[in-house]
């Protein structure tokens, strides 16, 4: 449970006398999310952002301004990477309440927090072959219900993963409607692009192998939903000693474009900045020997 550290309670005490019955931080955020078309995901996101502010003295939206919001996330005990999102939600909040004239003051003066980020780590291609010839091995059933083994469900994940490089809710959502004519045809969740990708003939057939047995047409949901997945994979994983997660397979395909073709992944991945490939799915190692200088020894 959280708990407010008294130099928190004591920082914001007198802000918060002065407007008691001002909008709370969980109202505005109940108010942003009834306005807006937002993914499960992200509303937790918020709540999670928001819950932590409370918690730490940042309680109504009249204390929304620079100085309050600074020292908050100059407390908060968490990891950079954690107060960057943490900043970015509450300034949208902030901006919200500010254009809705809740808030006196704008969002602005709020002091960077600079991300860290590891470099990006995909799966090499005998990884991924070595990896598929695991799965269709493995009879580790992930559903009781309906007998589904992990051979019945990984290979055709694996395969149409790195061929599509779908994100986790578009592979969990896809449906028998978005596969036709030997292609993947779907509107990513996230962004709301339209991918469309081009299947091997044996990434049709593992497709076409769920579906014939789909009560519900989807081709992956009736398997397990998203936390069986995402618990298949960790276990999965975890038995043979591999590295990663599920989200490598679309960092392995954009990897393996950018190998072949440079310049290929950002605009494969649908990315309206091609930096945002290079900085967290191209794995640069596996692009082969880069260029270096002549040593003396």
């Amino acid at each position: 449970m959280l708990t407010a550290p008294k130099s928190g309670a004591i920082f914001l005490q007198a802000d918060s006398e002065k407007c008691k019955s001002s909008m709370t931080l969980p109202e505005l955020l109940d108010a942003y999310i009834a306005g807006r078309e937002t993914s499960p995901r992200y509303r937790e996101s918020l709540r999670r952002s928001t819950k932590k502010a409370t918690a730490y003295g940042l309680q109504n939206v009249c204390q929304l301004g620079p100085e309050p919001v600074n020292r908050l996330l100059a407390s908060l005990p968490l990891a950079a990477t954690t107060r960057h999102n943490i900043r970015r939600e509450l300034l949208t909040l902030w901006k919200f309440a500010y254009e809705e004239g809740w808030a006196s003051e704008p969002p602005l003066r709020v002091r960077r927090i600079k991300a860290s980020h590891a470099a990006p780590e995909a799966w090499a291609p005998a990884d991924l072959e070595r990896m598929l010839k695991l799965a269709e091995r493995d009879e580790t059933v992930v559903n009781r219900r309906t007998g589904i083994r992990v051979s019945d469900v990984l290979p055709a994940w694996i395969t149409l993963g790195f061929e599509s490089g779908l994100r986790l809710h578009d592979m969990i959502e896809l449906r028998a409607e978005n596969y036709r004519n030997g292609c993947v045809a779907v509107a990513a969740h996230k962004t709301g692009k339209v991918a469309v990708r081009r299947l091997s003939i044996e990434c049709r057939k593992r497709i076409d192998g769920l579906l014939s047995r789909s009560p519900d047409k989807t081709v992956f949901r009736w398997t397990m939903p998203r936390r069986r997945a995402i618990k298949t994979w960790r276990e999965f994983l975890d038995r043979y000693q591999i590295p990663g997660s599920s989200k490598w397979l679309r960092r392995s395909a954009a990897t393996q474009m950018e190998h072949d073709e440079p310049g290929s992944a950002a605009k494969w991945l649908d990315h309206s900045n091609p930096q945002v490939a290079r900085k967290h799915y191209i794995d640069q190692t596996l692009l082969g020997a880069a260029p270096t200088p002549r040593t003396p020894w």
